[in-house]
């Protein structure tokens, strides 16, 4: 079975079947492969079988002993790193079999299905005109979604799409289409008010684990001016080095890499590819030529990771963002759509510590086995 955990095997096949992947792979990034290795006590065996020891439904040990300790006394790790963006991430899969990380998802998804429905009562997004502000120009209604000024504003210009359904994680391809035209309409009629803000950002927060203050479903709507919000303007920087000294396009490279190792899918003109340099778990970029309001593929596909992560994966709680050119331009930098599941809303272990805050990114999950089951959906 294919694994991030075998990258160096993968490289160094590059390297002899196809060297211009091989090439593009190292102009892009640097990495290395090695072991951490520990020391087993007597008195902790029984705790590493507890929590690293496969076992039946009955809760009976079916790993053999032996083969657990040595799995956690050496372990595996890769450490990726863009040498363009500096985005940098670790890779350990027992990982996600610390204390605090497994559950029982069909427990979990009962509970989370409770939590929502009584949210319900008092919800002021449930009643958005009456129980919301309004811009200064009104409401942008579509038919399964309407606009509401953020009653806190991050910026000059930000404003919510108030979903409908009260209900974020429920939502079909007709239901999610309208979410994003609305907020492209909305971002039309800020350029028509003020037009030195012409910077768009699409941001969801799906439940508060993700950053959502309401469970009501919901997304944040953003018009900045003079450039682009920090991230999404480093990253137009990176883009503008990169084709200065290579002389060649950064994601376009950045997708041959990632289909080289077999991290990637197309549909039309529409791409993606599970990132081996991810900001949180199960990150997914997909590279759209032109604004999803405007391209079926785009959000067919969009959807259809986002219906994979809640019904597969079982996603309880994600991010998901639209980086936008400036509005109405052509030849423009694509737009880049990024989606990363943010954990069980239940657990009190958080996804995101020091290493993510100041060092690099560690993730649990292998972008191989995500790729593997998106092709399905998608």
């Amino acid at each position: 079975m294919d694994s991030i955990l075998e990258l160096e095997n993968k490289i160094n096949d590059l390297k002899k079947v196809d060297k211009e992947s091989y090439k593009l792979f190292n102009r892009i990034y640097s990495y290395y492969c090695n072991f951490g290795i520990l020391k087993i006590i007597p008195t902790i065996k029984p705790i590493v079988l507890k929590y690293f020891g496969k076992r039946d439904i009955n809760g009976q040990l079916i790993s053999k002993e032996d083969e657990v300790f040595e799995n956690v006394r050496k372990q595996r790790i890769v450490n990726i790193f863009n040498e363009w963006t500096g985005q940098g991430t670790l890779y350990n899969s027992l990982r996600s079999k610390r204390p605090g990380m497994s559950s029982e998802p069909s427990e979990e998804r009962k509970k989370l299905e409770e939590l929502i429905q009584n949210s319900e009562e008092g919800c002021d997004f449930c009643n958005p005109e009456k129980r919301t502000p309004e811009d200064v120009f009104g409401r942008v209604r579509g038919r399964y979604s309407i606009t509401a000024a953020n009653i806190a504003k991050y910026d000059v210009w930000s404003s919510l799409v108030i979903f409908k359904k009260h209900n974020p994680l429920e939502f079909n391809l007709k239901e999610f289409s309208d979410y994003i035209n609305t907020a492209f309409q909305w971002f039309d009629m800020v350029l028509k008010e003020n037009e030195d803000y012409k910077f768009p950002f699409f941001v969801w927060n799906c439940l508060p684990r993700a950053g959502a203050s309401q469970v009501h479903g919901h997304a944040q709507i953003l018009m900045t001016r003079d450039r682009s919000y920090a991230k999404v303007e480093s990253l137009k920087r990176v883009i503008e080095e990169y084709k200065k000294e290579t002389k060649s396009d950064y994601f376009k490279d950045l997708y041959k890499v990632h289909k080289s190792l077999g991290l990637s899918h197309k549909s039309g003109e529409v791409k993606l590819f599970a990132s081996i340099t991810p900001i949180k778990e199960k990150e997914i970029i997909v590279i759209s030529p032109g604004p999803p309001s405007t391209m079926d593929q785009t959000k067919k596909i969009v959807f259809n990771i986002l219906r994979c992560f809640i019904d597969v994966f079982g996603v309880e709680s994600f991010n998901m963002s639209i980086s936008c050119p400036l509005l109405n331009r052509v030849n423009d930098p694509p737009y880049i759509i990024q989606i990363v599941d943010r954990g069980n809303i239940f657990k009190s272990t958080a996804d995101i510590g020091g290493m993510e805050l100041f060092g690099s990114t560690v993730v649990a999950d292998d972008p191989y086995m995500i790729i593997k089951k998106l092709r399905d959906c998608v």
